[in-house]
């Protein structure tokens, strides 16, 4: 999978220059359950080759990348991403709009961003895209976005749904950068909370959100354990093969 090796600073720069020049993209923000789903889908891995922003939501993918000597500079989450382009829009005087999310949960984040950012023009359109209605759902919010023309849209929908709109609407909007957040906007209106740093540092998120939200249990015990395992023995395969070959054209003559 291609990562970008960005602070948070440096990915909202290259949102707003290229808004600048009238150029539109899209963001996405893998965490492990994305990478098992980029590994079965090749649709989905040449998505990812054609994405301009890749960052790290995934704390277990920022581990893996130091393991394997190709470290980023931090964990950006999609609510890291949310914040930091809404401020950088209520600045700049550019637009977002917010889709997706439980009833009434786009505009409670929105009104969440203004208090924060006061002079963010913001709009919402509340949907939840499922396969059975989204062909529906795209057509709707495709007139939306296209009479309001706003800078940013970030997606508070599942990923496949994320992935979805991207690739339908992009080309409607070639102007517009789409963003996943995935569930921020619960976290941007309070109703959930991110981990203390101590544990996000020591890659226990899963366990923390385990004693808040125990049915996850499946996912992270059942789904997540083998592919973090697996990601773990990769990364210092990798490691291992740099080092090795670092050594040995260390010991290799020199050639004019």
């Amino acid at each position: 999978m291609p990562i970008h090796a960005v602070t948070l600073d440096e990915a909202v720069d290259q949102v707003f220059d290229s808004l600048a020049n009238s150029r539109g993209g899209t963001v996405l923000t893998p965490n492990m359950e994305i990478l098992r789903q980029y590994r079965r889908s090749p649709d989905l891995r040449r998505m990812f080759e054609h994405t301009e922003l890749v960052v790290t939501d995934g704390m277990p993918l920022v581990v893996a990348l130091r393991i394997q000597r190709t470290p980023v500079p931090r964990q950006i989450t999609g609510t890291d991403m949310l914040w930091a382009l809404a401020e950088g829009a209520a600045a700049r005087g550019r637009s977002i709009l917010l889709a997706g999310g439980r009833p009434g949960e786009a505009q409670r984040a929105a009104d969440r961003l203004t208090q924060v950012n006061p002079g963010l023009r913001v709009d919402t359109y509340p949907c939840y895209v499922r396969p059975d209605t989204m062909a529906r759902e795209l057509a709707a919010l495709s007139r939306t976005l296209i009479a309001s023309s706003p800078d940013i849209v970030f997606l508070g929908l599942p990923f496949a749904s994320q992935t979805s709109v991207m690739a339908d609407l992009r080309p409607a909007l070639p102007g517009t950068w789409f963003v996943g957040v995935g569930s921020s906007f619960d976290f941007i209106n309070g109703d959930r909370t991110r981990p203390p740093d101590i544990v996000q540092r020591l890659c226990l998120e899963w366990a923390w959100r385990l004693t808040r939200q125990p049915w996850l249990w499946r996912r992270y015990l059942v789904q997540g354990a083998p592919p973090a395992a697996r990601l773990a023995v990769h990364a210092l395969r990798k490691r291992w093969q740099r080092e090795g070959s670092s050594a040995r054209s260390a010991g290799s003559p020199a050639r004019p």
